[in-house]
């Protein structure tokens, strides 16, 4: 069995005490010793025993101060390790048990400051992932106190992380539906998912998750994710009003074509009076469904963003005094006039054909739904890198609620009156698709009763 040098160093430095005391009791223990050599053999026995005594005194006090010194380094450094400072390390090392404690003691605070650092860094990966989640995501314990809130709640609910977490879940969030499926997740033990719509501080419609978390088989808390799907079901409703609308526009003037096809083969193309009128009533349908047609087309090549536009400098009132020409016989007829108030000097780099589009579908919208003796203003506002055009009218105007969706795909607010003036209700949407291919803008500002101000802001 190997001998530890530090223990060699203990037994040497008390075997001449051990030694020396047996000598002096062998010594008293001998009854044949001669009487007049014993004084002299005690007093080399004493003084072997007091320098053996001495010399183990010194030794053990540098044996004990060799081992207790690593011992007190060690002592220091792990109670650094306990406050949580794993950096330190026990640089002396001896070459025995100490030794091969201090090795340890080394390793075992390595391998906790790598744990740590992998720790931290997952840490900081999760929570950046927290952080950028787009969804909502709520952290409670067993008792619906909140652990944790991501930016996204703090944005839905319009509270702050801080104020939030250890509270009690409708302490911070006060919406009884969440609360409802909090409640039954940790009840049941099972994934819930459920649609809620937030009234406040605006109407929402979020699709909420919630999932128990377990802690060695018990449940420890509830982890809650709230998907923003408000802009899906929006598209759901423009998507089925879409098929709906196309479906009628369409349906419309096919039936009155039929129904008059139908009278002229049973007998009314023999009627001269009127059988031209039926004609001309089937063309006047026939030319809707193909404005119609031509509009979808238009709009579908657009909204496919493959379309390339080109570009080329050119006058815009110059345009704008072509567009408002090819009016003149709807401004005749209505007695609605229009003014082209831009500047002779304002020159845009565009696609000429499509803001040819653009102004031919804004003012006739303005001639159309303007009242007897209106009148229309185009004009336009100069920045260093943009420019405002204003289409602006005297006409009915358009309610406040009706706003929000006035440049949606067959989006009418007076559907009858849209209708009998010939409008397919596409034209707006086909100007906020031209002018978002331009890099650009549109808007509208109007008050029932009062007229419209339409604009769209294009880089020049």
């Amino acid at each position: 069995m190997k001998i530890r040098s530090f223990k060699l160093k203990l037994i040497l430095s008390y075997a001449f005490v051990i030694l020396a005391s047996f000598g002096f009791i062998a010594f008293f223990l001998d009854k044949n010793l001669e009487q007049n050599s014993l004084w002299q053999v005690r007093k080399t026995i004493i003084f072997g025993l007091l320098f053996a005594l001495g010399f183990a005194f010194i030794l053990g006090s540098f044996v004990a101060g060799a081992t207790i010194s690593p011992i007190k380094r060690m002592i220091n450094i792990s109670r650094k390790y306990s406050q949580g400072d794993f950096s330190r390390r026990i640089i002396r090392q001896p070459k025995d048990e100490i030794g091969e404690l201090a090795a340890t003691l080394n390793k075992m605070a390595q391998d906790i400051e790598d744990k740590i650092k992998e720790i931290e860094a997952q840490n900081q990966k999760l929570t950046a992932i927290f952080s950028s989640m787009i969804e909502g995501v709520i952290v409670v314990d067993g008792q619906s106190y909140i652990i944790s809130v991501n930016p996204a709640i703090e944005k839905i609910f319009g509270i702050l992380k801080k104020d939030a977490e250890g509270k009690i879940f409708l302490q911070a969030i006060r919406n009884n539906d969440i609360d409802e499926i909090i409640s039954a997740a940790l009840k049941n033990k099972k994934p819930l998912s459920r649609e809620i719509t937030l009234a406040y501080p605006v109407r929402r419609i979020f699709e909420v998750n919630a999932a128990a978390i377990f802690t060695n088989g018990a449940i420890s808390g509830c982890l809650v994710v709230i998907h923003d799907i408000t802009e899906i079901r929006r598209l759901e409703v423009v998507r089925s009003d879409f098929v709906a609308n196309v479906s009628h526009e369409l349906k419309t003037p096919l039936t009155s074509i039929k129904g008059f096809v139908e009278t002229l083969l049973e007998g009314a193309l023999e009627d001269k009076e009127n059988n031209r009128n039926f004609l001309r009533i089937i063309m006047e349908h026939a030319d809707r469904l193909n404005v119609l047609v031509d509009d979808l087309l238009s709009l579908a090549h657009l909204e496919s963003k493959e379309i390339t536009i080109e570009k080329k400098e050119f006058n815009l009132r110059g345009q704008l005094e072509e567009v408002i020409f090819g009016f003149s016989s709807q401004l005749k007829k209505k007695n609605v006039e229009i003014e082209n108030e831009l500047a002779e000097n304002i020159l845009l780099t565009a696609d000429k054909n499509r803001i040819q589009q653009v102004f031919t579908n804004l003012i006739d919208n303005a001639i159309k739904f303007n009242k007897e003796n209106g009148s229309v203003r185009v004009y336009g506002q100069e920045s260093d890198n943009n420019l405002k055009i204003f289409v602006e009218d005297t006409g009915v105007g358009i309610p406040e609620k009706d706003i929000p969706r006035i440049f949606e795909r067959f989006y009418r607010v007076d559907k009858a009156r849209s209708r009998a003036l010939g409008g397919t209700g596409l034209g707006l949407s086909i100007v906020k698709h031209i002018v978002e291919l331009h890099n650009g803008s549109v808007g509208v500002e109007s008050t029932e009763g009062f007229g419209s101000k339409f604009w769209f802001i294009l880089p020049k």
